[in-house]
């Protein structure tokens, strides 16, 4: 028995390796820096019906003040509360619950935990904005579906500049990953996104995340052709990742979403 377990553990370590590798595909092939792995995960279990409304402010609307609040509604989907699932232990979660991540001009999302309540987004330059709301689990990963997220495009005080993203556009919008991350929540972390107008698949577009430390030396990358997270491992230090939305050319998509970079610092 000794003999024979001396003889299958190697080559159970060799094949798990192998699958951490092939998993960095996504369906579209990753390359890492050897310390470094992503590995594509399967979506959390569906919150049926599950969505966002962003009720003001209203689209084209032109709003009196710099100091804009959005108003965010759920349908089918509660704020506030823990997502009871294994993953929740298995990344970074919130604390305060379940979420919608509320996206300014292309800005980080912010959170907000409260739906039907104003929410603060700040001073804002006048002119063009564009927000887009879409549902969060506690533990930050999107509620995905073409009618779960809500965009609107409106002015503050004055219908001057261009908007961001256009209802009929294709574009990729950056979730995750975000801020800082220590300790256990450094350990494994989540790459998201939301789709506007696309679907992914081998042959038509297709999603890319690039991560590079902060000499700007690429340590991991993958090509993802299907809507679905992925989870980024033997990170430690600074770190810029970009996300693109690719077309079937290979080039990235034009479009003020679709190409995106966030610094992150992990700290394990």
């Amino acid at each position: 028995m000794l003999r024979l377990q001396s003889l299958v553990s190697p080559v159970l370590v060799l094949l798990a390796s192998t699958f951490l590798l092939a998993g960095c595909g996504g369906g579209g092939g990753g390359e890492t820096d050897g310390n470094v792995q992503i590995q594509v995960v399967d979506r959390s279990p569906a919150i049926e019906g599950a969505s966002a409304r962003i009720v003001t402010p209203t689209d084209s609307a032109v709003v009196d003040s710099q100091g804009v609040d959005v108003t965010v509604e759920a349908d089918s989907f509660e704020t506030g509360i823990q997502t009871e699932t294994e993953r929740a232990g298995e990344i970074a979660n919130s604390g305060n619950g379940q979420h919608f991540h509320v996206i300014l001009d292309n800005q980080p999302y912010l959170a907000n935990y409260e739906a039907g309540t104003p929410f603060d987004l700040g001073d804002l330059e006048p002119g063009a904005h564009t927000v887009v709301a879409f549902p969060s689990r506690s533990y930050h990963e999107s509620v995905k579906g073409p009618e779960a997220y809500d965009l609107v495009n409106f002015y503050v005080q004055e219908e001057s500049g261009s908007f961001m993203l256009g209802p009929r556009e294709p574009a990729i919008i950056y979730s995750r990953p975000k801020g800082r991350y220590r300790r256990a929540d450094a350990e494994r972390i989540m790459l998201d996104f939301y789709l506007h107008n696309v679907e992914l698949s081998e042959d038509g577009y297709k999603a890319r995340y690039t991560i590079s430390d902060d000499e700007g030396t690429e340590v991991a990358s993958i090509t993802l052709t299907e809507w679905t997270p992925a989870f980024v491992t033997g990170l430690d230090g600074t770190y810029e990742v970009n996300l693109q939305l690719i077309g079937s050319d290979g080039n990235v998509v034009p479009g003020a979403f679709n190409d995106t970079t966030r610094k992150i610092r992990v700290r394990p």
